[in-house]
């Protein structure tokens, strides 16, 4: 894993880190769902879905974010899985991450398309996938500091819609705008609260954890972050807070201004609330927003995947044509892949949307519970690791609280999430796609494993400097 001339460099400032971490934790999921969220769990059942695994994602990121910072690597989760709990769990995570990643990438640019369509009709939604894929390639195979800028505008255009948002909806609730008066918290009463039931609740909850996805984007990042044994903490820390702020704090307001009964995607979502508002042209403007929000989600995924595939092959886990990196620091190959494998997942959504697209969204979805579950997983081998090898966890530089016991709590939720997710009549089809996708992951590795294939990583520089006490920065060694 030590790199000479071919190796990544720390081109991202706490700045970007920062905002990526923001950028990561509101994406289309929050401005295209929460209605239909609040429909099916009521105008409190809503807030409190996003609430639980607001919670979930806290324990999550501070798990990853121990472990980031005594070990900043580009594989983050897939490196820490194959050290901490076993190779075979670390090439299956690792795959599970890049596949899901580059056939995701399809659907927010078909999501990019309609928007822009919206204002030019002539033009065909195909075209405008191919413009927003070009510029989003561009901006990863420059430098990693251009996806810096271009992720701290990106998710600096959401925070400030996000703060409007909930500043115009608390001026509604209270009165001073809008033609409906004082609204108080007469649409939270014992009809609309929870009508259908806390099971329901969980059910949402269920569908939620999706619209959390990329918040460990930061984690990935921190294998090219200057000094990330400060600033990956800086950012993790306060991950929990914005979650608070932008996810639950903008729906609690919805569910506030708006009947849960006429909450939906298309009415009184977002735009809804800004129009109640008296702004008319609020659907105009998120338009735009959503537009910026596909295109940060579209590129973080190809700096993701790409970055996923370059460990893979540094591990001995994918080709060895993945490992290579210019002399900018860009691995061109794992882009110029993952970007291919985007477009051809692009193509199968018009060609045959009701069938191959379908099938690969599927996979994606209950596939996500991999990647969360060998994180926690592995934080909680991790401790055990450390102490084994003759580390200190007095020394880490970041350490998780309320440990074991918020993991495990962490792990057995996403199991009951997987097993609802199996037998929830809505959501069965992505257990029966994705579970065969699962056990070929693990076959394919373990095959790998016993060839002697996997190339052990090399942590000695991290341990050494966490038995020392000193930053692995200075410790001498070639940076990961």
């Amino acid at each position: 894993m030590n790199e000479q001339n071919n190796q990544v460099k720390r081109g991202l400032k706490k700045r970007h880190l920062s905002m990526i971490a923001i950028g990561g934790t509101i994406g289309t999921g929050l401005f295209l769902t929460s209605g239909y969220n609040i429909q099916n769990a009521g105008a409190f059942g809503g807030p409190l879905a996003y609430l639980i695994i607001g919670i979930l994602v806290y324990v999550l990121m501070h798990g990853v974010g121990e472990m980031s910072t005594f070990m900043p690597t580009s594989g983050a989760y897939s490196t820490f899985s194959g050290l901490f709990v076993h190779p075979v769990f670390g090439f299956a995570v690792g795959w599970n991450v890049w596949i899901n990643a580059s056939i995701s990438i399809g659907a927010e640019l078909v999501g990019g398309a309609v928007i822009l369509q919206q204002f030019f009709p002539s033009v065909p939604p195909f075209i405008w996938c191919l413009v927003i894929g070009a510029i989003v390639l561009v901006l990863n195979l420059t430098t990693v500091k251009a996806y810096g800028e271009a992720e701290f505008w990106f998710a600096s255009i959401k925070v400030v819609t996000i703060i409007i948002f909930i500043v115009v909806g608390i001026l509604m609730i209270v009165g001073v705008t809008g033609q409906q008066g004082f609204i108080g918290f007469k649409n939270w009463n014992s009809g609309s609260m929870m009508p259908f039931g806390f099971s329901a609740v969980i059910l949402t909850a269920a569908g939620v954890i999706w619209s959390y996805l990329g918040v460990e984007t930061v984690t990935i990042a921190a294998g090219e972050t200057e000094n990330p044994e400060k600033n990956v903490p800086a950012a993790i820390k306060t991950v929990f807070f914005r979650i608070v702020l932008f996810y639950v704090g903008s729906v609690t307001i919805m569910s506030l201004v708006v009947p849960f009964t006429d909450v939906s995607v298309m009415n009184n979502g977002y735009a809804g609330v800004f129009k109640l508002a008296g702004f008319q042209a609020a659907a105009v403007a998120m338009n735009i927003v959503i537009l910026t929000s596909l295109s940060s989600c579209t590129n973080s995924v190809v700096y993701v995947a790409s970055r996923m595939l370059m460990a893979l092959s540094q591990e001995g886990k994918a080709p060895k044509i993945f490992s290579r990196v210019n002399s900018r620091g860009i691995p061109t190959p794992a882009i110029l892949l993952t970007m291919a494998i985007g477009l051809i997942s692009l193509a199968t959504n018009f060609a045959s949307p009701d069938k191959v697209f379908v099938w690969i969204v599927s996979i994606a979805g209950f596939n996500t519970l991999l990647t969360w579950f060998g994180i926690l997983l592995s934080h909680f081998c991790f401790r055990k690791w450390l102490v084994k090898h003759g580390g200190k966890v007095e020394n880490l530089k970041f350490k998780t609280k309320a440990f074991p016991t918020a993991t495990i709590l962490g792990l057995v939720f996403l199991v009951f999430i997987a097993i609802v997710t199996a037998v929830s009549p809505s959501t069965r089809l992505t257990f029966y796609i994705g579970a065969p996708m699962i056990i070929i992951y693990f076959a394919a590795g373990y095959i790998l494993y016993k060839k002697g294939k996997i190339i052990p990583v090399d942590y000695k520089p991290f341990l050494d400097a966490n038995i020392n006490n000193t930053s692995f920065m200075k410790s001498g060694e070639n940076e990961q």
